[in-house]
């Protein structure tokens, strides 16, 4: 089960890429999103930073964001053999087929040392158009793409202005797997209304799903957000620890997780700063799902 206690990307990785570290890096390729340009709503969603989504901000190109973002891993790591070009930002499947096909086709052979490609997007933003190109990139590079559930009731995604239904995330995961498309599915801990047993409901769903792997996220509050606005409490440290370990406990042993602790800059982050001790807290989870025997 990894170093952790649960397996995780790094193990994924090192069986896909055998004797290879390999790390993600971000682009940002200019799409938005449904939920903000008024597809689906607007606002985005109520944990949304939405100074992030300002027009007329300057994006590098592609390249010079590889670059930048090779360096900056290569800082970061002791040791990097290869890296996964993840197209993070808003919604990545969220424009007309051909200029997807024009971006997922400059991967991996335009940025030196990619090796694969995963793409973040939402479950109601897959047609199955973009999911045949999808699966057609797959064939030619590692792929993977990345669909947010964030809960597994329709009412707090309503609440939280999130624009889609739990039947649409597993309609989604669905159909893409029957594309063979590899999966993961991002989850939220801590939103309100979502039930004490919260982790354990999301963990017998996803376990139950053809999900490769899973980002489990700690509800953070950024400033000037919706969440923010109705001064939302988020779990401390100990509680949230506590679900994720509850989380992780219904997943299949073959399921990877990609994160399970996230944090963000001080400058914009309204809640607690825990977050950002991420090998402590990592830690601290691994003795809750290795306890010691008395």
């Amino acid at each position: 089960m990894g170093a952790w206690g649960f397996r995780s990307y790094r193990d994924l990785l090192a069986e896909r890429f055998p004797g290879r570290r390999i790390r993600k890096l971000c682009l940002q390729a200019g799409f938005t999103c449904p939920n903000l340009d008024g597809t689906v709503a607007r606002g985005g969603c109520a944990w949304c930073d939405n100074r992030g989504f300002a027009p007329g901000l300057a994006t590098p190109t592609l390249e010079a964001q590889w670059e930048r973002g090779r360096d900056a891993l290569r800082r970061r790591h002791r040791r990097v053999d290869g890296f996964i070009a993840y197209l993070q930002s808003f919604s990545n499947t969220h424009a007309p087929l051909a200029r997807l096909a024009t971006l997922y086709a400059r991967f991996p052979h335009d940025f030196p040392e990619c090796l694969g490609l995963a793409i973040g997007t939402r479950p109601d933003c897959v047609p199955d158009a973009i999911l045949d190109l999808i699966a057609a990139t797959a064939q030619r590079t590692f792929t993977t793409l990345e669909l947010g559930l964030q809960s597994d009731r329709d009412t707090v995604l309503e609440r939280m202005n999130r624009g889609h239904t739990v039947a649409q995330f597993i309609d989604a995961v669905q159909r893409a797997a029957t594309r063979r498309i590899e999966l993961c599915a991002h989850v939220i801990l801590g939103l309100p209304g979502e039930g004490l047993d919260a982790p354990e409901r999301l963990g017998d769903l996803l376990a139950g799903l053809p999900v490769t792997s899973v980002k489990v996220h700690n509800l953070h509050v950024m400033r000037r957000t919706a969440l923010d606005d109705l001064g939302c409490a988020t779990p401390g440290r100990a509680a949230y620890l506590d679900a994720c370990a509850r989380l992780i406990g219904r997943l299949r042993p073959d399921q990877a997780l990609q994160r399970v602790v996230a944090d963000a800059p001080d400058a914009i982050l309204a809640s607690d700063g825990w977050c950002h001790d991420k090998q402590g807290a990592l830690r601290e989870l691994h003795g809750m799902l290795n306890p010691v025997p008395a």
